[in-house]
């Protein structure tokens, strides 16, 4: 290592491991891969230790920027440890997020549906008198007094975070403003989050249920990302710490600390823009990628390029941030098999977690999980994991599927293991169905790209089940997110409500508010260190046919003088019918929402693999007596160090290396690609 010398870490905190990847910046290659187990109590210990060792590695000047995903936002929410929190709104408004929507998506025959998730009881909203109208004109002053009055009952109440969302903010804020930087001088502990900047958009419950839930995480992760912040700097003084954000971006901790919300999806989408990234390296514009841990299973569809919502659900709470198109499952490594009801085998979606783990692990678990059910089989090692640094026991699955699922239903150790195998295939093969087929998309015309830990492993299984016929795995599958994070791009959004008839006077008007919008993005994006000129901005509108509920978002020309009606027109008309089906060019088109989108690079690596292997012939290390879907096969084990580029196998075959084990099923065949990705093909 040279005294100049420069690395860039992505760090991925996963529900059971936590995926560390190292970027020589000077030559571009991934310099080490690591897998440590998580913490999910104490996510920053895991963090400290792993800073000190690649400082005590590396030194404590050779870190340019260290980028971090992670679920601690979305645990929060799904384990319900968010703060005590309150919300303000409009006099006669108090219980727009109490009622909701009546929308009961696929329950819509339960009567005895919960409805909405409400993270703030109806005895924690409180009203103030004060209203705008539609323009943003003042109809009734703000009445301090009364917001006094307001927050002495809620104080009372015990609350750390408050939600602010007065009616019309997203037009005129300044009733907000007005009310935070009052209520901030006289509680200067609370977190307090205003609608007119997590959503300053339109549709009241959707705009009060984001805003109160970034103030549910406020507290909880404004002290995370200080802590990550403080502990990366207490070891690398000179490095510049970001985050991951859910749009695919990255931002500075002090920043995404006022929205949370942001970093939802903040682990998932990493692995998304990795994906995107190996398909236009390897001339394929449509890819699926598969991200199995050892907690969920997130997929992406990416036919050219990433998709993206603006409002999605956690569980049964809306969230209206922008966010790459995911879809999770809860099927993964850890996922528990359990037989219900006498002689039904389910398969998720609890999870072992790191602790105590699949029993395999010997770490106090007793429950079968995939895992055991993979070492049963003999796809995993039998004896140790990551190229040894863990090991395991066999007997302690066999013993554990023997017990909880082999037992109940009358059968043996392996047909118990290959039946959990297939039906969590089984529920993946079910959620990619819905990104695909029900949007119109034929999966056959995608090439699966499988990562994570358990991604690789089950990947021929689950393409031989949607009709796909190509697979690409790419190096180091298991750290594949903490790799897509060191290609990330610093990003900003901002959003406001216009909405009026698509024709060339309107959208002209709309010129100076998307202008406005811009200088917003710039400036956010300047203050967390870019030069000014290395910022590039987008232009969006979202739209909808007239009396249509919601809209589609499309791109559009930044130069005033290139903006043609009919060109947007048609670019809507493209996204409606790959959406929905169909389109209406006789039906009048709406814009909605303005949007502006602002990217600065942090400079993109060439991303080289390292010298090639040519000439070294593949050896298997072993064979194994493997039960593969179509019965048992004696399987070569070879590692994928060896396999050079060129290199031609045909299946089944199992490769294994640091963060993950490829399994190649009979019917297909392998090839090692010049870049030593594996270019799986079904051949049968």
């Amino acid at each position: 290592m040279t005294q100049n010398t420069r690395y860039r870490v992505g760090i991925d905190v996963g529900g059971t491991f936590t995926d560390i990847s190292v970027l020589d910046e000077g030559t571009g290659r991934i310099r080490e891969v690591r897998k440590v187990p998580s913490n999910p109590a104490a996510p920053l210990e895991v963090l400290d230790v792993v800073l000190a060792d690649l400082r005590a590695t590396y030194g404590a000047d050779a870190l340019s920027y260290l980028l971090h995903g992670s679920t601690h936002a979305l645990n929060t929410v799904l384990e319900e440890k968010g703060s005590r929190t309150g919300l303000l709104t409009t006099r006669g408004f108090r219980d727009v997020y109490e009622i909701a929507r009546q929308w009961k998506g696929e329950e819509v025959f339960n009567i005895f549906y919960p409805g909405s998730k409400r993270f703030v009881p109806r005895r924690r909203v409180a009203e103030v008198p004060e209203r705008m109208d539609k323009s943003g004109a003042v109809l009734v002053p703000l009445d301090l007094d009364a917001v006094d009055k307001a927050m002495a009952g809620l104080m009372e109440q015990g609350i750390d975070a408050l939600a602010v969302a007065f009616l019309f903010s997203y037009v005129n804020p300044e009733h907000e403003r007005l009310a935070a930087e009052h209520i901030r001088s006289r509680h200067p502990g609370l977190f307090v989050s205003l609608s007119s900047e997590v959503n300053p958009v339109w549709r009241e419950y959707e705009r009060t249920a984001t805003t109160v839930l970034n103030a549910y995480l406020g507290p909880r992760m404004e002290q995370y990302f200080a802590g990550m912040e403080e502990t990366v700097l207490r070891h690398f003084p000179a490095a510049h710490p970001f985050l991951m954000k859910s749009n695919g971006g990255i931002g500075a901790p002090r920043a995404m600390a006022r929205f949370p919300v942001q970093t939802l999806m903040s682990g998932p989408v990493a692995g998304v823009v990795a994906a995107h990234e190996l398909g236009a390296r390897n001339g394929v514009s449509n890819l699926i990628s598969l991200d199995i841990g050892g907690t969920s299973s997130d997929m992406s569809l990416i036919p050219g390029k990433p998709l993206f919502r603006t409002e999605w659900r956690i569980g049964r709470h809306p969230v209206r941030v922008d966010s790459v198109e995911v879809e999770s499952l809860g099927a993964g490594g850890g996922s528990l098999a359990t037989v219900r009801y006498g002689k039904v085998l389910q398969v998720g979606p609890q999870s072992a977690g790191a602790v105590p783990g699949p029993a395999c692990y010997m770490r106090g678990g007793d429950q079968p999980t995939l895992t055991d059910a993979l070492v049963q089989l003999r796809h995993l090692n039998p004896r140790t994991l990551l190229q040894g640094e863990m090991a395991i026991d066999a007997a302690l699955s066999a013993e554990a599927i023997r017990r909880e699922v082999a037992g109940p239903l009358d059968m043996s150790e392996d047909e118990a293991a290959l039946g959990i195998l297939r039906v969590l295939v089984a529920n993946i093969v079910a959620s990619m169905r819905t990104i695909t087929i029900e949007r119109g998309f034929n999966p056959a015309d995608f090439v699966l790209a499988p990562f994570g830990g358990m991604g690789p492993t089950l990947a021929t299984a689950v393409a031989s089940s949607l009709g796909i016929g190509r697979i690409l795995v790419p190096a180091d599958p298991g750290n594949f997110s903490a790799f897509g994070m060191l290609l990330s791009d610093l990003r900003s959004d901002a959003v406001t409500t216009k909405v009026f008839a698509l024709d060339p006077d309107t959208l002209a008007g709309a010129v100076t508010a998307l202008r406005d919008l811009e200088d917003e993005v710039r400036r956010e994006l300047a203050s967390q260190g870019p030069a000014e000129d290395s910022i590039r901005v987008d232009w969006l509108l979202d739209m909808r046919y007239r009396e249509q509920a919601y809209e589609l978002t499309v791109p559009i020309a930044k130069d005033p003088a290139n903006l043609n009606v009919e060109e947007i027109r048609e670019r809507f008309g493209q996204a409606h019918e790959q959406r929905y089906g169909h389109r209406a060019d006789d039906e009048v088109v709406e814009v909605v929402n303005l949007r502006a989108s602002a990217y600065a690079s942090l400079g993109k690596p060439d991303l080289s693999r390292g010298e090639g292997t040519a000439g070294r012939e593949p050896t298997a290390q072993e064979h194994r007596r493997a039960v593969m879907l179509d019965g048992v096969h004696d399987v070569p084990v070879l590692r994928r160090d060896d396999l050079a580029p060129g290199a031609a196998l045909g299946g089944p075959v199992i490769v294994e290396e640091k963060t993950s084990t490829t399994v190649v099923e009979p019917g297909w065949t392998l090839r090692v690609d010049p870049e030593g990705n594996l270019d799986l093909t079904r051949v049968a």
